[in-house]
């Protein structure tokens, strides 16, 4: 005899897949929650070594913190080490660029979050009766992308710590280069002093000697031709010092009384043996951060094309549960119906 097949187990499934589902949905927007620093210690790790000193650290949260170190770095003349210091602190344009890093942070929040229900609530009238009509509805669509947009906004996250650490690799490369010229324009400015002061003293030789009738005119005016030269080059050697010293300035952040800092009299001496390079190529497509960024990029651009071409069709999709309720006044009887709305 034949006999039907038991439907029970076959519910049980689909049931404990919808549990299943529910379920990973809570846990994903309980799993989302705010880093308490924005992500700040994963950049710091991104750029350790990479911006040439050993123990250079990124603004936190404590800005009095951060003011007490730079007024400490300046309190000796400026190195390139303590120059780098202070901009990795002090830059108003790095602080920008981590606070977008919180921001980001807070979307990858947001997008692990359940969207919320929408509920409404109607009455009615005609003649005696009384319609109360009441509407929850859920949206299903961001029900069912929420772990896809949540892994997105996360991939999206891990771009902006990778842009962060970038622009806290090119600033401490800025600021170092900005203090090497400042440095080199400050001694070229005294040594064009030193020139100066020499064609004076030639100068004064040469109008002396003209006087008494041992120099010609000729030879007098070249010693005041040479003074002339050393006058214009110490005066462009001067305001290119001054151009170096506040690009420095600038990229460090400083301003007041602050400004007034004392610069190192010299360039330190060079290396006597060139460093070992080995596996420079490799290194560099390995631990290059714009590289990283640009295979990151490209991964999160297709998978979220993908995406796009299947939601191309179905752009909204919403469950809702409908209860009405009609009262009628002159019978005093009340008539209830329910439903369901895809």
């Amino acid at each position: 005899m034949n006999t039907l097949p038991n439907p029970v187990p076959r519910m049980t499934g689909a049931r404990t897949r919808l549990s299943v589902a529910a379920l990973a949905l809570v846990l994903l927007s309980g799993c989302a929650t705010l880093a308490s620093d924005g992500g700040v210690a994963d950049v710091q790790a991104l750029v350790g070594g990479k911006t040439g000193s050993t123990d250079a650290r990124l603004p936190t949260s404590s800005g009095q913190a951060d003011a007490q170190s730079v007024a400490e770095l300046l309190k000796a003349p400026l190195d390139a080490e303590a120059a780098v210091r202070i901009a990795l602190l002090n830059n108003p344009g790095l602080r920008g660029s981590l606070a977008t890093l919180g921001v980001s942070d807070a979307l990858r929040v947001q997008a692990g979050t359940l969207p919320n229900p929408h509920f409404s609530l109607g009455r009615f009238r005609q003649g005696d009766e009384v319609e109360i009509e009441r509407f929850l509805s859920f949206n299903l669509i961001g029900l069912l992308t929420l772990p896809w947009k949540y892994q997105w906004q996360t991939r999206q996250h891990e771009l902006a710590k990778l842009q962060a650490a970038q622009d806290v690799i090119r600033l401490a490369a800025d600021t170092r280069k900005a203090w090497i010229t400042a440095v080199a324009a400050r001694q070229s400015a005294a040594y064009m002093r030193d020139a100066k002061e020499a064609a004076e003293a030639g100068g004064e030789l040469a109008r002396r000697m003209a006087r008494v009738g041992n120099w010609s005119r000729l030879r007098q005016a070249r010693e005041q031709l040479t003074l002339a030269e050393a006058t214009a080059q110490l005066a462009r050697a001067e305001q290119a010092a001054f151009s170096a010293r506040e690009r420095l300035t600038r990229l460090m952040g400083l301003w007041g009384a602050q400004a007034d800092f004392r610069l190192a009299d010299r360039l330190p001496d060079l290396p006597k043996d060139a460093t070992p390079m080995t596996d420079i190529e490799a290194r560099a497509l390995r631990e290059r951060l714009d590289v990283r960024s640009s295979m990151a990029e490209a991964r999160y651009v297709a998978e979220q094309m993908g995406f796009t071409k299947v939601v191309g069709y179905v752009d909204g999709m919403s469950i809702g549960f409908a209860r009405n309720s009609v009262f009628d006044n002159d019978t005093g009887t009340k008539a209830s119906n329910r439903g369901v709305e895809l």
